[in-house]
């Protein structure tokens, strides 16, 4: 006997079966829609505290700026003291500030010169509410162009914090600073004066480095009337905030005096912190490099009087262009220029550089190159 199978279909559970998953799917859909709104308005919420945040900061900076949030001079001390160090080399001496503590390990900030010669005799002295707390530390790395060197320390004390680093673009000329240090080895001495001015540039060869890194300059320099001597090199200078806005790194002498007379220069920390972190990160920091030889005493523009044959320059630039503007910022002399490539500029970077030929003008493209060592 053949059986014979028949399907039977309830055409009113599928009826009900197709209204249950519509409203499933609705259902999803709804939630679905739900929280992509919900995740929308959480990036805009983001946004705006991002948003009001900076206004935030930017407001607090502007407090500081027109003289409204200052700390006094006995809590900037305070709150700096353990964080300042003096560094011994071999036979010299001079200061230092702790700039990054990563895992135990901390960084400090120094001077080039200080540690020149004496990498495999270093070390530093803290003083920890007075007490002093001597330390073994390595060389990281160092630079000569910008005369800095960070040391490495294995076993930071636990009472020791990083400086606050400051925004040393945002100087006035007459704001007053502090520079704490060790001059003549008088440990953990601070002194108070003003900024005498800013955007300084000073040729090492002026501060004694030999050819051929004595024909490059040290850039965006801070002068400041802050008395500090030999000893201070390599101690920081610090706004009103407390804020690391320098290195103090060299003064003005008179013949036959070897101490302060009236003007200190530092190093801006915009510039500091390139290289330091970049020490911290490779062991090194590379400048950019245009290959250029430049009219110092022209005004107007960046006069070139030679292009380096083996320079990113060659062939792109030539002996008499004025270059008057570099990534549509005007140039008026030779300082602007150079104070924009190492504040904000590397090696393999391109700039565009308006220029004046002749009396044509045109534009450039150059891509930056790695100043030879």
């Amino acid at each position: 006997m053949e059986w014979e199978y028949t399907l039977t279909i309830d055409r009113k559970f599928i009826v009900v079966l197709f209204l249950v998953a519509l409203a499933l799917g609705g259902g999803f859909s709804l939630a679905y829609w739900d929280l992509k709104t919900s995740l929308d308005a959480l990036k805009s919420d983001y946004a705006d505290v991002s948003a009001r945040l900076m206004v935030l900061q930017d407001l607090v900076e502007q407090l500081h700026y027109v003289q409204k949030l200052n700390l006094t001079a006995v809590q900037i001390y305070n709150n700096s003291r353990n964080s300042v160090v003096l560094v011994v080399a071999g036979t010299k001496s001079g200061s230092g500030f702790v700039y990054k503590v990563e895992a135990g390990k901390g960084y400090i900030v120094t001077n080039y010169h200080v540690v020149e010669g004496a990498e495999n005799n270093v070390h530093v002295t803290f003083f920890i509410d007075g007490k002093p707390v001597k330390v073994s530390v390595t060389v990281r790395g160092k630079d000569i162009y910008s005369d800095l060197a960070v040391l490495e320390v294995d076993n930071i004390p636990k009472e020791v914090k990083p400086l606050l680093i400051g925004d040393s673009t945002r100087l006035l000329v007459g704001e007053p600073v502090y520079a704490i240090g060790n001059p003549f080895g008088l440990e953990g001495s601070m002194t108070a004066g003003i900024v005498s001015q800013v955007g300084r540039v000073l040729r090492l060869s002026e501060l004694g480095v030999p050819e051929p890194w004595g024909k490059y300059s040290i850039v965006d320099i801070i002068q400041f009337d802050a008395a500090v001597n030999p000893g201070n090199s390599g101690g920081p200078l610090l706004n009103s905030l407390g804020e690391v806005v320098g290195v103090t790194f060299a003064i003005e002498t008179a013949e036959g005096v070897r101490a302060f007379i009236g003007i200190g220069y530092a190093i801006p920390s915009i510039i500091m912190k390139r290289v330091a972190n970049a020490i911290i990160e490779k062991g090194k920091y590379e400048h950019p490099w245009m290959g250029i030889v430049y009219d110092s005493s022209y005004i107007g523009g960046v006069l070139i009087v030679e292009v380096n044959a083996t320079g990113p320059a060659y062939e792109k630039l030539e002996n008499g262009d004025v270059i008057v503007e570099v990534d549509n910022r005007t140039i008026n002399r030779a300082e602007d220029l150079v104070i924009y490539l190492e504040r904000y500029k590397s090696p393999g970077e391109t700039i565009r550089l308006k220029i004046v030929r002749g009396n044509e003008t045109r534009y450039v493209n150059l891509t930056l190159g790695k100043r030879p060592e």
